[in-house]
């Protein structure tokens, strides 16, 4: 298979994922009433919409066309399942058993994905670039769910930290969707 057509469909899958996520934590956020949750789920679900549009317009800048993965039927399965979930803890062991009952399902999608990434390391280092950026962002979304479990199944003491992305990450993103190097615009200015 063609390394572009190997990055084209994980592309594909990745932006999938990337819309169910954000269906089901906006669904979440919906009915949730602990406001620093609630803004939480928002948070992320914000993300992973912005991540499905710019996987989307990189598809479309590689030449492709976004449309149906190989994902879709296991989601929408998955999200009419757990859409109606109540509370983090019970939510977050839902989708966990639902992703351990769906795993033999979704393998071939997950080599598929696993494929493209490593077509764009070998052979597309800005596609590659941008594939690891959103993954990192993805890191900070999970950690967050982590964090959270723990905090309410009472592992970990409480706290009201958000899934913020740091400074250095919306950097990369402002960056690259500008045509300078950035360099000049926090530089203090010359005497």
């Amino acid at each position: 298979m063609q390394t572009r057509t190997r990055i084209l469909e994980g592309l594909n899958v990745f932006r999938a994922l990337e819309a169910w996520g954000a269906k089901l934590y906006a669904a979440w956020a919906e009915e949730e009433k602990d406001e620093n949750l609630r803004a939480g789920h928002l948070i992320i679900a914000e993300r992973e919409a912005n991540h499905a549009r710019l996987l989307g317009e990189h598809i479309r800048a590689l030449g492709g066309e976004p449309g149906p993965a190989c994902v879709d039927g296991v989601l929408a399965r998955q999200l009419d399942e757990l859409c109606g979930v109540r509370g983090l803890v019970a939510q977050l062991d839902a989708l966990k058993a639902v992703n351990e009952r769906d795993a033999e399902a979704l393998a071939g999608c997950r080599e598929t994905l696993d494929r493209g990434f490593e077509a764009a390391k070998e052979g597309d280092p800005a596609t590659h670039r941008f594939w690891a950026a959103l993954y990192s962002e993805e890191r900070v979304s999970g950690g967050w769910y982590r964090a959270k479990y723990g905090e309410l199944s009472g592992a970990r003491p409480r706290t009201f930290d958000l899934p913020v992305l740091a400074p250095g990450q919306v950097s990369r993103r402002a960056e690259s969707a500008t045509f300078t190097d950035g360099a000049a615009a926090c530089a203090s200015p010359t005497p």
